[in-house]
């Protein structure tokens, strides 16, 4: 297979980071420059720390998906080389490549099952592989899915690992049902545009999240293709199930502090706290919002510091209690931020009146990184560690220090 560049212990890496320091306002000298370039810079010192980063290299194109194993140390990428490639992360080497099954096609959405099967989707067709062959590389195949109408958009599975997900350019999700390899619900005519992310309510039995360029998110009883909430985030409106006083705290910060983005608040992604109690999602106009799922009333609202549109929003897998954390990266700013949403820091910033402010607080730590990204994912069983697919070949994993 092909060997491994790791740059690790690299101090002149293409990263740097900035990690808040909330309990110092007397370190006004650290490095600022990169925040927002606004003089509450002094009010939440920042301190230049390292990040390691580490190459994996091996494919011949852009790296386009990413998804970590939940039990084995392992990771899957897939990629426009139109291959697959499975690492370990004990070695950070390629134990085994998928090079056929995708009809010349780039590859898309990876995901794990919990145990030996890998789920693949190019164009509209989802492809499983058993990784127990003991060939390197693996060029057949078990199962084909060819349920859903357009392109798929993102794969994911429920707690148990018996429903398998997968939403489309049509703005459908399909649940299939990977025991009985059949296909169980069809998830449509809800959504009027594409359905971009799908999570499962982490523990639950039929509770199902989609996202939607139509700037609206849906919580569905999946087993009955019922619609349990559904917000809206419309562009030039407020976001549904807010209260009278939220409405007119929004209203003022709008008035004081308008949009830096114009991009409408089309929903990019969405995930779910490990604690089945949050569902975030980014947005086209660069914030993010979280919601209380049981009741679907927004809990936060973050006008976020990124200069476009955030591709994706993601709770680290890493962290027990992952619900006080959240990744976010955007779409050609190049910039992973990691937020402190947890309910203390809610009160905390509750008390200051401008975005840049509260944005301050809320940063536990961003890098710039040099490539635009495509998208992130972490692991339960590797600390602080964000593995990153981006426009170059190699895979990114970043160690944060």
């Amino acid at each position: 297979m092909t060997s491994i560049d790791i740059n690790s212990n690299n101090n002149n890496n293409n990263s740097n980071i900035n990690n808040n320091n909330n309990n110092n306002n007397n370190n006004n000298n650290n490095n600022n420059n990169n925040n927002n370039n606004n003089n509450n810079n002094n009010n939440n010192n920042n301190n230049n720390n390292n990040i390691v980063e580490s190459k994996l290299i091996g494919h011949k194109d852009t790296v386009l998906c990413i998804s970590s194993h939940s039990k084995k140390e392992i990771i899957a990428s897939g990629s426009d080389d139109c291959t697959v490639r499975i690492w370990d992360l004990n070695t950070n080497k390629s134990i085994k490549s998928i090079v056929d099954g995708f009809q010349g096609n780039p590859v898309n959405n990876v995901c794990f099952d919990q145990d030996f099967t890998l789920y693949c989707s190019y164009d509209n067709i989802i492809v499983s592989f058993d990784l127990r062959q003991p060939n390197l590389i693996l060029k057949e195949f078990n199962t084909q899915f060819k349920f859903n109408n357009e392109e798929i958009n993102q794969l994911s599975f429920d707690s148990k690992y018996q429903y398998l997900a997968a939403c489309d350019d049509s703005g459908q999700t399909k649940i299939i049902d990977v025991t009985k390899n059949k296909l169980i619900e069809s998830l449509n005519k809800k959504h009027t545009n594409i359905a971009t992310g799908c999570v499962f309510r982490p523990n639950s039995k039929n509770e199902l999240i989609t996202s939607s360029m139509d700037f609206s998110i849906i919580h569905w009883d999946f087993l009955k293709a019922k619609v349990l909430h559904r917000d809206t985030f419309k562009e030039g409106s407020l976001p549904q199930n807010i209260g009278k006083s939220q409405q007119q705290q929004q209203q003022q910060q709008q008035e004081t502090e308008p949009n830096r983005m114009l991009n409408p608040p089309f929903v990019t992604s969405v995930d779910c706290s490990n604690n089945s109690k949050y569902v975030a999602v980014s947005m086209g106009d660069g914030t993010i919002v979280i919601n209380e799922i049981s009741s679907f009333k927004q809990y936060l609202k973050i006008n976020s510091i990124h200069k476009s549109s955030i591709q994706q929003v993601h709770y680290p897998k890493y962290l027990e209690n992952n619900y006080e954390r959240l990744i976010s990266f955007g779409n050609y700013d190049k910039k992973i931020v990691i937020w402190d949403v947890s309910e203390e820091m809610n009160a905390k910033v509750s008390t200051l009146l401008t975005n840049d402010e509260k944005n301050n607080e809320r940063i536990k730590a961003w890098v710039e990184h040099s490539e635009k990204i495509n998208c992130i994912t972490t692991s339960n069983l590797r600390n602080n560690t964000i593995f990153v697919a981006d426009l170059s070949n190699d895979l990114k994993l970043l160690s944060i220090q």
